[in-house]
């Protein structure tokens, strides 16, 4: 299995995944690889050989269980994040998306609204504002 570390931006909770914050590794499918590292772009392939041979053939990172959908939640109520999208409606998120020039806080965004309600409309509106700063 391929291990990937997070080398940009902000802590992020990858659903299905786990939580991850600068310079965080993890073993992980080769699907969610490629998710983490090309669609994401915010995580880089570390080259198996080499983690295993620093490691001594350990697991470089593994996590504890699944990350708890509370902690985003309590990100946007602390002021860490800009709102909380579960508050809003699909057009308010959209607005509020629009306003936001930060790609790591509109995945942050992302993540939450995935977690609370999943909406269409609200991924949508976060993920076209994310695909215009990310051209």
């Amino acid at each position: 299995m391929p291990t990937v570390e997070k080398t940009e931006g902000g802590r992020v909770t990858v659903r299905g995944i786990g939580e991850f914050g600068l310079g965080d590794q993890a073993e992980v499918s080769e699907d969610d690889a490629a998710y983490l590292c090309d669609e994401r772009g915010d995580f880089e392939r570390i080259d198996d050989v080499a983690a295993e041979d620093e490691t001594g053939g350990d697991d470089v990172h593994q996590e504890d269980g699944p990350p708890d959908p509370d902690d985003l939640e309590d990100d946007a109520e602390s002021g860490t994040l800009p709102f909380n999208p579960a508050d809003l409606t699909n057009d308010e998120v959209a607005d509020r998306a629009a306003d936001i020039d930060d790609p790591a806080t509109l995945r942050a965004l992302l993540n939450l609204e995935e977690e609370q309600k999943d909406r269409s409309g609200a991924t949508d509106a976060i993920e076209e504002r994310l695909g215009e700063l990310e051209g």
